[in-house]
């Protein structure tokens, strides 16, 4: 109609209603700036984009909501909901945060808002320089990267399927660690895995290899080892120890003595004589009882050679 010119225009309009030309070129001046600023919000917010976010956000909507009912249904029959299923979980809901367009609704930016904080707040992967000092800190994170990992959760959850007195050695544990403050993406492969546990009435050393054959059927893609820790001041020549604890005290490194199980109620149980504080430092030091056993602490990390997958541990007392 604009290329018509506003003599034709009048003409169209007057079969309709009287008007004069200067009327109708106001009211065509006003529809074409209108079109201007319709054709400049389009660009600057883009309506059409943010329409096929909307919808592809209620589909990925709709599939958590699906996954959450079939969760449910079979909890209601009794099948326990694993924590991998619990992640799918989260990491569908992010994505559905993140493929939401922005919206300036206050109920809608404060719940976004508080996803974000609860987020921050509750991932303790994310470390600063003082979260080191902080023992909860600390035990948040070996939680966190213990139920991270998919292989570690089946083995603790084997372990506490056969025998709830189980716990994994810290080696795993300590990997982990490591492996995460060095910001490696795949984890350090592991020789063995070292099973203990403390009970004075079974201290025999053909208990523990029939415990062995039974983790090892369950479990026959791992090298396992299993060592009641009542029989174990023979073999290393020290007194008698009272409890799992005291065992592990005694163990070589500060950062490696530890031991951890998946509790009952599904906790991750970690006991850890000497603290966590050498472990996130990446200190490798002697615990007090293996002070007095230089010639022997020595040896073991020689032949263990950390430094090679770890380089920024630190060495106390090995020169």
């Amino acid at each position: 109609m604009g290329f018509s010119g506003l003599e034709t225009i009048t003409k169209y309009a007057n079969w309709i209603v009287v008007v004069q030309q200067d009327t109708v070129g106001l009211v065509f001046n006003l529809l074409v700036f209108f079109l201007f600023v319709l054709v400049i919000l389009h660009l600057v917010f883009r309506f059409g984009q943010k329409q096929a976010h909307s919808e592809r956000a209620i589909v990925v909507l709709t599939h958590v909501i699906n996954y959450i009912e079939d969760l449910l249904s079979d909890a209601r029959a009794g099948i326990p909901i694993a924590d991998a299923q619990n992640q799918i979980v989260r990491q569908k809901y992010e994505t559905v945060i993140q493929v939401i367009p922005p919206n300036t609704d206050k109920e809608y930016r404060k719940a976004k808002n508080d996803f974000s904080e609860k987020e921050t707040a509750g991932n303790p992967l994310r470390l600063v320089a003082t979260d080191v000092f902080q023992p909860e800190k600390q035990m948040a994170v070996v939680t966190a990267l213990v139920r991270k990992s998919t292989a570690l959760m089946q083995i603790l959850e084997a372990l506490r399927s056969i025998d709830a007195t189980l716990y994994v050695g810290g080696g795993l544990i300590r990997n982990a660690v490591w492996d995460f403050l060095h910001g490696y993406s795949a984890p350090t492969p592991i020789d063995d895995i070292d099973v203990i546990y403390f009970d004075p009435l079974a201290a025999t050393k053909e208990h523990d290899e029939q415990k062995e054959r039974t983790l090892n059927a369950a479990m026959p893609n791992q090298r396992l080892s299993v060592k009641n820790q009542a029989r174990m001041h023979t073999y290393n020549s020290d007194d008698q120890y009272d409890s799992l604890e005291d065992a592990v005290s005694k163990w070589p490194e500060t950062a490696t003595a530890m031991v951890v199980r998946l509790s009952s109620d599904g906790r991750i149980e970690v006991v850890a004589p000497h603290g966590l504080d050498d472990l996130f430092r990446l200190i490798v030091a002697p615990t007090p009882h293996f002070e007095g056993k230089t010639r022997r602490y020595r040896s073991r990390l020689r032949q263990k050679a950390w430094n090679n997958n770890w380089p920024n541990l630190k060495y106390i007392n090995f020169e």
